[in-house]
Order: C-alpha cells, then structure tokens, then sequence
C-alpha cells in the first residue's frame, strides 16, 4: 500500500483510556516509516542517476563543442589549402607563360639568325654565279680569241 501526504493528513486514531492506542500509533508510523523510506531511497536513486545522465550531458556538450572546433579548424585548414594550392597554381601558369616568353623569343632570336644566314648565303651564291659567269665569259672570249689567232696562223 503506497501512502500519499492526504492519507497521513486524514488518518484518525482511536483514543482509549490514556489517549491514542500506542500499537495503532506505532503500526501506522511503521507504514510512514517504510513508505517514507521507499520515497527516500527512490529519491536518493533518482537524484544520482540525474546527476550521471547530467555529467554525460555535460561530456556531450564538450565533445560537441570539441567536434564543432575541429569542423571549423578543419574548415579554416581547407580553405588555406585552397588558397595555397590557387596560388600555386598561379605561379605555376606565370611560370610556365615566362617560360613560353622566352622560348618564343629565343626562337625569334634563332629565326632572326637562320634568315641573317640565309641572306648571307643568298648573297654568297648571286657572287659565285657572278665569278663563275665572269670566269666562264672570260674563258669564251679567251677561246675566241685563240680561234682567231689559230684562224689567222
């Protein structure tokens, strides 16, 4: 039988000669007893079992609050990753358009050359074919002037 404050409050005793009836006093104050001892001892439970689920509310709230950290780090870190690497990679491109810079303007350089040597072999053959042609001109005119001496003699 569960006592409620109602049941103590409304509880009568019977009076005999010397006022309550000492059994019924002390068989009811055992029942108090025991019901109050069950509500204690309840409480007791209760209240500690709150305090662990309060301590592993409390280790939650840290670890979330350890997890939202490293989600932020973590954030933070990829982003300067990111940077880092775009940075990289921009002076990987400027790199490699200085390096296609100076290829080009080596080739200009080595074109510029080819052509000077071109020209200069152009100009060495028109005075080759000058002299030869000079060369076999006076060669005729010498042939002919030797048929006419040999025609004359």
């Amino acid at each position: 039988m569960q006592m409620t404050p109602l049941d103590i409050r409304n509880k009568m005793f019977g009076k005999g000669i010397r006022g309550y009836q000492c059994g019924e006093v002390e068989k009811f104050l055992e029942i108090v007893s025991q019901e109050f001892e069950a509500a204690y001892t309840e409480n007791f439970e209760l209240r500690e079992k709150n305090k662990g689920l309060e301590s592993e509310i409390t280790h939650y709230r840290q670890l979330e609050n350890t997890l939202q950290q490293t989600l932020v780090l973590a954030q933070q870190t990829a982003e300067e990753v990111k940077k880092a690497a775009q940075h990289e990679a921009a002076l990987l491109l400027r790199e490699a358009e200085n390096d296609k810079l100076s290829k080009v303007s080596e080739t200009q350089v080595i074109l510029a050359n080819i052509q000077e040597e071109i020209q200069g072999l152009s100009r060495r053959r028109d005075l080759l074919r000058t002299q030869l042609k000079s060369f076999l001109l006076a060669h005729l005119d010498l042939e002919k002037l030797q048929e006419r001496t040999d025609g004359i003699a």
